[in-house]
């Protein structure tokens, strides 16, 4: 792995951490031409590291270099506690399929693996929240092997893979990574790179399953071909995959969406349901199995006081995604069908799934928006569950949009897409789908 693939941002890592954490070069570090960079015992200070990013490596970085103080099997399994005591939904699940045992077998098994435990370090302290995603992901995967009857090996592998699932974002620019407001193209698609950054890393772990790298490569990637880096179909991916891809996907909708209010796991049903054509059909059988073998019951994500305010945002923001999908028909005519460019597949699927998965479920119907603007003038208790249950439904259409968008505006660079009528369909589709990030914005 080479200073293309982020051995600059490592070092830039590795040198923060060092003023709490000791790191020091394990072996001399050498340049691709042999000649002698760091020496072996040096500590990965600002000024090492200045160093290493103009420079390609003999070695990847992370094997030439030694953390005092990193997260062994003890301390990870500690994470998971403070996991549970921060999400006690998900500790109730853990006790009713009597997970206890196994989570600790496989931390034990996590701690064998130095250069897991160097790079799970390195994330806790530079990106808490990737952590902190990375032990949900990883017990999340877990559970719903155990839920699949997999085999002990393939459980492992999903449980590793998880954890370590978005540590190649350590090898991203932090000029990218910390960028305010809307990522360009070209910034999105090294975002993206972080999938085939995690593979190559985890390829290089000794002793390794292969299959832990190669789940860490598809947590991203779709059976419907929407995914990333290489778009494919389910016929092509890995099991272990699309679990670590579910739970990546949920960890992110239950620690963003509903970290506020008393939301917890049964919340996420209506969103599993909605996109049941995205998941693997065993997968989706399990999962949905083991939220509901739980007997936790949907929580209030909204306060009484707020709902009243939330039915008007619900109605702005029916009104907008409606307006949002109408230009979207006429993009989709535009582009080539038969097309072999990937950018160009990709765009022309994501279209096809949002309006296939909002056909399917009437969420833009106009009988809901009449309900909608029927309950404006003040909302009774009987219907808190259905628009706290709209709420999250809309805002997953959002966010798929939001994934149609970035496929759209890459679109703009594809050589032949540059005809003024295309573009102005492109243009009117990301303007509409701007307006709509107002909307939740209130």
């Amino acid at each position: 792995m080479s200073q293309g693939n982020g051995q600059g941002a490592y070092a830039q890592h590795l040198s923060k951490i060092n003023q709490k954490n000791t790191v020091l070069a394990s072996e001399d570090i050498l340049n691709d031409d042999g000649v002698l960079l760091i020496k072996k015992g040096s500590a990965i200070s600002e000024k090492t590291a200045e160093i290493i990013v103009k420079h390609k490596l003999t070695r990847p970085l992370e094997h030439s270099v030694t953390l005092e103080n990193v997260i062994d099997g003890g301390r990870l399994f500690k994470g998971f506690t403070r996991l549970f005591e921060r999400y006690p939904d998900c500790e109730v699940v853990h006790k009713n399929l009597n997970l206890a045992l196994l989570l600790r077998e496989l931390c034990n098994v996590y701690s064998g693996y130095e250069l897991l435990k160097q790079k799970l370090t390195v994330l806790s302290m530079q990106r808490p929240h990737d952590f902190e995603k990375g032990l949900f992901c990883a017990w999340f995967s877990m559970a719903l092997a155990r839920k699949m009857d997999l085999p002990g090996q393939q459980v492992s592998d999903v449980f590793l893979a998880g954890l370590m699932h978005d540590t190649g974002m350590l090898h991203i620019s932090l000029d990218i990574l910390n960028k305010k407001g809307q990522l360009t193209p070209e910034e999105w698609r090294t975002i993206q790179s972080h999938t085939l950054i995690g593979e190559i890393f985890l390829q290089q772990v000794p002793g390794l399953s292969p299959m832990v790298a190669q789940a860490t490569l598809e947590h991203h990637e779709r059976r419907d071909g929407t995914g990333y880096p290489a778009g494919k179909f389910s016929e092509k991916l890995s099991t272990l995959g699309q679990i670590v891809a579910i739970a990546d996907s949920l960890g992110a909708i239950r620690m963003l969406r509903l970290s506020g209010g008393n939301g917890n796991l049964a919340n996420l049903l209506p969103i599993i349901q909605f996109n049941e054509h995205s998941y693997d059909p065993s997968c989706y059988k399990a999962l949905f199995s083991l939220i509901r073998s739980s007997g936790l019951e949907p929580g209030r994500t909204l306060a009484d006081t707020e709902v009243d305010a939330e039915v008007k945002i619900l109605v702005l923001a029916h009104r907008q995604l409606s307006r949002c999908f109408k230009p979207l028909e006429g993009v989709l005519k535009l582009l080539p069908e038969d097309s072999t460019l990937r950018g160009v597949r990709s765009a022309i699927l994501l279209v096809h799934s949002c309006w296939f998965t909002v056909a399917s479920s009437g969420l833009l119907a106009n009988d809901l928006l009449q309900w909608l603007e029927q309950i404006m003038t003040g909302v009774s208790q009987e219907d808190y569950a259905a628009v706290e249950e709209m709420e999250v439904l809309l805002k997953e259409l959002h966010w798929q949009l939001i994934q149609v968008r970035k496929s759209l505006a890459m679109l703009k660079e594809v050589e032949g897409m540059q005809v003024p009528q295309t573009q102005q369909a492109l243009n009117r589709t990301l303007e509409l789908q701007e307006g709509l990030d107002q909307v939740f914005k209130r």
